[in-house]
């Protein structure tokens, strides 16, 4: 208990998340018991509970780290940055639109972790992010997958989110600011997202 309390005096962002999800979970989620393992159905789809214990990105960061070397930023970290990566938060001086200390040219790598779907000019973002990469820097994209329909604009757990990330839009999109795809996984992981690796030319 002395724990927990102290995490939430230290970080007071995380532990409010933390809560509000709990409070949600319990409310929206029916817990279903099948062949020993636990799901939660929301909307006649089970989902697996580990969901909601552990972070997602946590599980990706060994595949970033395999084009994310060098000096770099991670857009949205929050509690789990990705190693070696400069943390950048939402605040009024740095963010997703905003990386003025960041000279043109200039990183190794930009990895963002379902933080694109709660961005409304998300061009104008990715388009800044190019901007700051060095030629032949790597921007890695980790987001949710379309098929979730917990993480949907507007439902329980997609409060925050105002569009739904796809790699048909994001590809094309990507490849016309002069990126060239090394990678990427259309169909969703075991944490319901897909990932884009792409470099700059």
């Amino acid at each position: 208990m002395r724990g927990k309390i102290l995490k939430a005096f230290l970080n007071p962002a995380l532990a409010y998340y933390s809560l509000r999800n709990k409070i949600r979970k319990e409310l929206f989620l029916k817990k279903i018991e099948r062949s020993g393992e636990v799901y939660l159905s929301y909307k006649d789809e089970l989902y697996p509970e580990y969901l909601f214990k552990k972070k997602g990105s946590a599980q990706i960061h060994k595949r970033a780290l395999l084009y994310c070397r060098g000096r770099g930023i991670d857009i949205g970290a929050g509690a789990w940055p990705l190693s070696g990566a400069k943390a950048i938060e939402n605040i009024t001086e740095e963010n997703a639109y905003k990386l003025d200390r960041f000279p043109d040219n200039s990183l190794d790598f930009v990895f963002s972790s379902h933080c694109l779907e709660h961005l409304e000019r998300w061009r104008e973002a990715l388009s800044l992010w190019n901007l700051k990469l060095k030629k032949g820097g790597a921007l890695f994209l980790y987001l949710p997958h379309e098929s979730m329909k917990l993480w949907k604009p507007r439902e329980i757990f997609g409060m925050g989110h105002v569009w739904s990330p796809t790699w048909q839009t994001l590809i094309p999109f990507l490849e016309k600011k002069g990126m060239k795809i090394k990678e990427f996984e259309p169909n969703r992981d075991k944490f319901w997202s897909f990932h884009i690796a792409a470099r700059k030319n």
